[in-house]
């Protein structure tokens, strides 16, 4: 029986849905989660698996049709949330720094393409949720990830290459982590003229390198509600900023007021922003893991829309209401647009706390998957050598993330190229193509409607191509005229106003 929806008991849950404690041990072994525990959190959710045995075996039946029948699996999580707490987890998870660079997608694309394109975007990407749901419950109720039912598809090799997907997303948003970091350092010291931008990288570094030290969450469980808080209150401060007019834009001369009317550009400087509305959503990798914790996984479609919803209000609310007041050049990097005073420094370092958290969530699941192959017997121990294994790890992480994010310091491109090679795989062809492999091994597919069956073609064939090559191609087009002139090259001393 579902539990009566109380104000104190929703208060209490989105308490317990912001919290970020990981047993990262739960990773291999979801079963250990009894509720009474820390959960998996964040990105580790991609990574949970419930193919194998404790011996490193395939489970026995494992790829035979398991439809939802209210009874969990002894691999699975306990089944400990209500709908409502899964839709605070999918806020918590998904809605973060993506939304920085919303404004200028607006003015990319004018009002009314801007706001139809982050629309339909919810739409299509609820679509996604919407057939991963569909495929856990009807088909396969075991699956807890993209890797499990990639084994069910194709075995261990389609497995492991979704899985080393997984890694090279999480991975690359770790570089762009440091990246906006660094933005968010600039910002907030914007009377620091003589520091460049490859400085506050090191800067970045050095802040993240003490706090990815942190083997596992128990000693900061309350980190991911302090991450939520601070970028829930910088979007409020940014949007006062725009009403009050005292932004960049609106000081400057060459003011450019807003536009229905879509800007003269060239095709692929338009595809960017809709890149960057992929970005701002992507999430599904994690919603097999989420599903499984919920108590009836088959109100999981209800929590992802009563989210997207939310997410959707928000993206449209602070991108039409800076584009609005910040005109056609608001920067791509909303925080370059506030004025140059303690109110800026301050929403500089609310989004900072933010990014940390990220950056530390985002990590820990690497880190423990390289940990583990390095050395498997120091990977749950508390000794010196283990912490030694753990430091450079998470070092080598930080220092070629630090170049990569150099080498492309331009924060909307960056998110465009993580939206090309790993979103679009993960937000169109995956829940596509795992609906077509489950319903056509369980004799469905002959009854899917024609109309559905157009459009789960459209996204294996259209839409994920096209993002991912058309997406490359403008996200490098950006790059390059980034660092076109003269001594813009990568690691030159370039300054905000050159971002």
């Amino acid at each position: 029986m579902e539990v009566e929806i109380s104000p104190a008991g929703v208060a209490q849950d989105l308490m317990g849905s912001l919290r970020n404690v990981n047993s990262m041990a739960a990773m291999d072994n979801p079963g250990s989660v009894d509720g009474s525990v820390a959960s998996v959190r964040g990105p580790a959710r991609s990574l949970v698996s419930s193919v194998r045995d404790a011996d490193g075996a395939a489970r026995k039946n494992i790829t035979e049709l398991q439809p939802e029948d209210g009874n969990p699996d002894s691999h699975a999580p306990a089944r400990v949330s209500d709908w409502y707490h899964t839709t605070f987890n999918l806020l918590a998870e998904i809605m973060g720094t993506g939304i920085l660079s919303l404004p200028a997608t607006v003015a990319g694309l004018g009002y009314v393409l801007g706001s139809v394109s982050i629309a339909l975007a919810a739409v299509a990407i609820y679509y996604s949720g919407f057939i991963l749901a569909k495929t856990k419950n009807t088909y396969y109720s075991q699956i807890l990830s993209y890797g499990d039912m990639a084994f069910i598809a194709h075995g261990r090799w389609f497995e492991q290459s979704t899985r080393w997907l997984l890694y090279a997303n999480w991975y690359s948003l770790m570089c762009y982590y440091i990246l906006a970091l660094a933005s968010c350092f600039m910002s907030a010291f914007y009377w620091r003229k003589d520091i460049c931008f490859w400085g506050w990288g090191l800067i970045a570094v050095a802040v993240l390198v003490p706090f990815v030290q942190v083997r596992t969450f128990h000693a900061i469980s309350y980190a991911a509600l302090l991450s939520t808080i601070s970028i829930i209150a910088a979007v409020a401060i940014i949007v006062a900023s725009f009403i009050l007019g005292g932004t960049e834009e609106a000081q400057s001369s060459d003011f450019i007021p807003p536009s229905a009317a879509v800007p003269k550009q060239t095709f692929l400087q338009g595809y960017s922003s809709i890149a960057n509305i992929i970005f701002a959503f992507q999430g599904q990798s994690e919603f097999y893991e989420l599903s499984a914790e919920m108590k009836n996984p088959k109100r999981f479609p209800l929590s992802l829309g009563v989210s997207q919803s939310i997410m959707l209000f928000m993206y449209l609310f602070t991108s039409l209401m800076a584009y609005t007041y910040g005109g056609q050049n608001v920067n791509g990097f909303i925080l370059y647009s506030l004025p140059e005073n303690g109110l800026r420094t301050a929403c500089s370092v609310l989004v900072g706390i933010h990014i940390i958290v990220a950056y530390m969530v985002t990590s820990q699941p690497l880190s423990y998957k390289a940990h583990e192959y390095l050395s498997r017997a120091t990977l749950h121990a508390s000794s010196i050598k283990a912490s030694l294994i753990h430091f450079g790890i998470t070092s080598v992480f930080l220092g070629v993330g630090f170049v990569v994010a150099n080498l492309i310091p331009f924060f909307a491109d960056m998110q465009g190229v993580i939206a090309a090679f790993a979103a679009s795989p993960i937000v169109f062809f995956y829940p596509a193509y795992f609906y077509y492999k489950a319903s056509t091994a369980a004799g469905d597919w002959g009854a899917v409607p024609k109309y559905e069956k157009a459009w789960l073609g459209a996204m294996m064939f259209v839409l994920f191509p096209f993002c991912f090559f058309v997406g490359l191609a403008s996200s490098i087009s950006g790059i390059a005229t980034g660092w076109s002139g003269e001594s813009k090259v990568p690691f030159a001393c370039i300054q905000a106003s050159q971002l």
